[in-house]
């Protein structure tokens, strides 16, 4: 719509997924295997929208689905689940002057199922950033910290076969980070000699197609 929102919808049907289970041997031993499930149906909604506005800007994407994952290997060990869940992200900027730009930016996925037997956790995260030109317009100096309530963590649970497994994680998702960027040159010049190549080639597009023309 006006070449802003954009809403797809999908659906999608697989038999035969290929997915990792856990799964029982003997009563007392578990381990984890790769089997083919029966089938996997989702179906999906995703809108995104971007809007600015003098000083302010936004992007925002909402994706949601249904997933349903089915497959019986035999007394005790079927598998039936589905779910509804949602996928949001949005990213802000904001312009503090001239030459500083703030932003901000994070993520939400609700409980969903993973690999057709894990039921996952909600995730989380946030993201901020400061970017500064110095230095005439120059340079470029950047700093940013990646999910700053340390809340990208992963997490799950499985009930297959008479065996109940619960699996957690996460890695160093909070991170600080800064970059210095540098221009090297005059951008006037720059500006010149790029004005220069584009007259060339449209000069050459030009006398290429008056001598195409009169071989014809």
């Amino acid at each position: 719509y006006k070449y802003k929102l954009t809403t797809p919808l999908t659906y999608s049907h697989i038999d035969d997924v290929f997915s990792r289970i856990i799964d029982t041997a003997d009563k007392s031993k578990t381990f984890m295997t790769k089997k083919n499930l029966a089938n996997q149906d989702i179906v999906s909604l995703n809108i995104s929208y971007p809007f600015s506005y003098k000083w302010y800007s936004v992007f925002a994407d909402l994706n949601s689905y249904y997933t349903h994952y089915k497959a019986d290997f035999g007394e005790g060990r079927t598998i039936n689940l589905d779910a509804f869940a949602v996928n949001l992200f949005v990213q802000q900027s904001f312009k503090l002057g001239k030459t500083s730009t703030f932003e901000l930016s994070g993520f939400y996925n609700s409980p969903s199922i993973w690999q057709g037997t894990f039921k996952s956790k909600s995730m989380w995260s946030l993201d901020a950033g400061l970017q500064q030109i110095i230095l005439k317009g120059k340079a470029t100096l950047k700093a940013s910290v990646t999910d700053i309530f340390k809340t990208m963590k992963w997490g799950g649970t499985s009930n297959f076969a008479g065996q109940i497994s619960k699996a957690n994680g996460g890695w160093e998702s909070r991170q600080f980070k800064l970059n210095f960027t540098y221009r090297f040159g005059s951008a006037q010049v720059k500006a010149a000699r790029q004005r220069k190549t584009a007259a060339e080639e449209e000069a050459q597009r030009a006398s290429g197609g008056g001598q195409q023309g009169m071989g014809q």
